[in-house]
């Protein structure tokens, strides 16, 4: 997917003055003008303004008006006009979604942490262990019995690298020889060491 970052703009207000002597062509005039927002996107996703920018042309001649050759009333008058002008509520719509996007990761992230470390005072059968070994890398272990002060597993027979990845091999077909077993203890020291990073109870 390409991500493309840029600006763009949109027309949230046009409006009229009259009675102004164009600069351009001399001739008392009525003036249109067009106020434009501008806005940072992420591949066309509006994220949010960052300015605005008005374009006046004359209604005698047509040509576009430079602001700053408007006498000092005319610009009073177009400050006026556009000074509580508000954009779009749409052009925060990415930063919305973003906003989204954090406030979801962090209530899963206390919400994983607080499953992880109920579930790991009470192991169950079928309990699957997403475990980061000492080489960095990644794997499961799932638990098959359990006796009063041990559990016995079967781990993964694959790794991966990254902890987004454990669902590709958390799979049946992958658990098969790699047969273990640890105390309650153990468990809990790998919980309190960041080894265990997840817990997936069914």
């Amino acid at each position: 997917m390409i991500v493309l970052i840029g600006t763009n703009s949109k027309i949230i207000k046009n409006g009229n003055i009259s009675n102004v002597n164009c600069p351009n062509c001399k001739i008392n005039s009525t003036l249109h003008y067009s106020v434009y927002s501008r806005y940072t996107h992420l591949t066309l996703i509006p994220l949010f303004p960052v300015g605005k920018e008005a374009v006046v042309t004359c209604e005698s001649c047509n040509n576009i008006i430079e602001i700053n050759s408007l006498d000092d009333k005319t610009i009073s008058k177009l400050y006026v006009e556009n000074n509580n002008l508000k954009n779009p509520i749409w052009m925060f719509f990415g930063s919305f979604i973003i906003i989204l996007a954090i406030i979801y990761g962090i209530f899963n992230y206390y919400k994983n942490n607080n499953e992880t470390e109920i579930y790991i005072k009470k192991p169950m059968v079928n309990d699957v262990y997403a475990i980061k070994d000492s080489k960095g890398y990644y794997y499961t272990l799932r638990i098959d019995a359990i006796s009063n002060d041990s559990i016995f597993a079967t781990e993964n027979d694959f790794q991966v690298d990254l902890p987004y990845d454990i669902d590709e091999i958390n799979k049946t077909k992958n658990y098969t020889k790699n047969k273990i077993i640890y105390s309650k203890f153990e468990l809990l020291k790998f919980y309190k060491d960041d080894k265990i990073i997840s817990i997936i109870r069914n």
